[in-house]
């Protein structure tokens, strides 16, 4: 069972990593402007990442997945995802493109242990109880929440474990 742990741990911190190095974000990069259609004809809504040279914005995205369908980038649910990601893009140094995609990964993640979290969740509780300007990752928190959850810990007691009062370190 420990061993079990250890590995799906070490699995989500090498994942983490491995595609942390994928982007850092530049000073001067600008939001993305919503597209009219899904990139290449592909539908949005069964997209389980938005790779860096996409056109389609990480709200538009996540808001045609949480429908099960394709929205349209006008829809009232991207600005809900646009405002939710421009709060995490405050709190976290990744950028809302990556920050979507670890939400999506840590609610497929949780979703094999049974866990029904989707992305929306994720991103609101990570961001209330993520660190603020303490050049914490999303990345990172996700994995620590990611640990409290397999580990038995329900929602509100994995957000309360990521927390980071100051002085402590989350280890």
């Amino acid at each position: 069972m420990l061993a079990a742990r250890f590995q799906s741990a070490f699995m989500l911190a090498l994942t983490l990593t491995v595609a942390a190095c994928e982007e850092q974000r530049p000073e001067s990069e600008q939001p993305l402007r919503p597209t009219a259609h899904a990139d290449n004809g592909k539908v949005l809504s069964r997209k389980r990442w938005l790779d860096v040279n996409e056109t389609t914005t990480p709200e538009h995205w996540l808001a045609s997945r949480e429908a099960g369908v394709d929205v349209a980038p006008s829809a009232p649910e991207v600005e809900t995802f646009r405002n939710l990601l421009a709060r995490a893009d405050r709190r976290y140094t990744e950028t809302p493109r990556m920050i979507a995609n670890r939400a999506v990964q840590l609610e497929e993640m949780l979703a094999a242990r049974g866990i029904d979290e989707k992305a929306r969740l994720v991103i609101e509780g990570l961001t209330e109880a993520g660190a603020d300007d303490e050049g914490r990752g999303f990345g990172e928190t996700a994995q620590h929440y990611f640990n409290a959850r397999a580990s038995g810990a329900n929602r509100e007691e994995g957000l309360r474990l990521i927390q980071r009062p100051e002085g402590r370190t989350l280890r």
